[in-house]
């Protein structure tokens, strides 16, 4: 029996350090999910667009997509938008532009480095220095106009720490998670947290970069959303509900993928918007 017992430790020593080594050597694929594309990809979008390409360091290119307002006044302003993990430009993102193009403003979303057409990977180096250049040459043409920065799931993080240091006029999260360790946490119950914190090269603590946020927060967040959970947000808007232009909506029954479908998105949008 305690020959049995002792083999029994020893296998489940080996499978503990065996899964936390694979952790640290494929963390990059399981937290970006990188997907890419052919540099001969037409684009199909149910909005006008153009695409571009933003040069961020020496031979790196990423791609992106420009939706121009189509009011008949000038434009306001510009939408700077991250999207999620796993997905590109290759979905329709005409669908989230519209939803700004017809109030007034320009909207833009780029593939980080890695994804779709865009070069590179991402490394701990260039996490934060992509989304900071993206904001300032996309800026540098709205000079005088508004600028907001918006994250859906994972991009939140990258929004939040840009608009942490940029000062942009408003920052919209589309189910924001309090931090990539917070989420590691839950998907690997098993690792302690201490652990966890050793291994993890991309921490992305958006509850830190919230802090240091000064513009107006819109905040949404499904009840129903089994990718980032609920309580994420409400933890993350505890940090921030004491300001008074900060604002959480719940979406009751809504999901990861779905909330610009529920009756509260659009009209929480343009409530935010006239606050501006």
């Amino acid at each position: 029996m305690k020959r049995f017992f002792k083999s029994f430790l020893i296998g489940l020593t080996l499978l503990f350090a065996g899964n936390y080594v694979y952790l640290y050597n494929a963390q990059d694929s399981l937290i970006f999910h990188y997907k890419t594309l052919p540099r001969s990809y037409n684009f199909q979008m149910s909005q006008k667009f153009e695409e571009r390409t933003y040069s961020v360091d020496r031979g790196i290119q990423l791609n992106a997509l420009y939706f121009p307002q189509i009011t008949e006044e000038e434009s306001k302003g510009v939408v700077i938008c991250f999207h999620g993990r796993g997905t590109n430009l290759s979905r329709d993102w005409g669908k989230l532009a519209a939803l700004y193009i017809h109030r007034g403003y320009d909207f833009i979303i780029y593939d980080y480095r890695g994804f779709g057409k865009s070069d590179g990977h991402i490394d701990p180096q260039n996490i934060y220095n992509d989304p900071i250049k993206m904001y300032e040459i996309v800026t540098s043409e709205y000079k005088g106009k508004k600028t907001i920065v918006m994250g859906r799931s994972m991009g939140t993080n990258f929004a939040t720490f840009v608009a942490s240091i940029k000062k942009p006029d408003a920052l919209i999260l589309d189910a924001p998670f309090y931090s990539m360790l917070d989420m590691a946490c839950l998907t690997k119950p098993y690792i302690p947290r201490i652990l966890l914190e050793k291994i993890l090269k991309y921490p992305m603590y958006t509850n830190q970069h919230i802090k240091k946020v000064d513009c107006p927060i819109l905040i949404f967040h499904g009840t129903e959303d089994n990718t980032v959970p609920y309580c994420e947000s409400v933890r993350l808007f505890d940090i921030i509900k004491h300001k008074q232009k900060n604002h959480f909506v719940k979406l009751e029954g809504a999901d990861h993928f779905s909330l610009a479908q529920h009756p509260e998105y659009e009209p929480s949008i343009d409530a935010f918007l006239k606050e501006l």
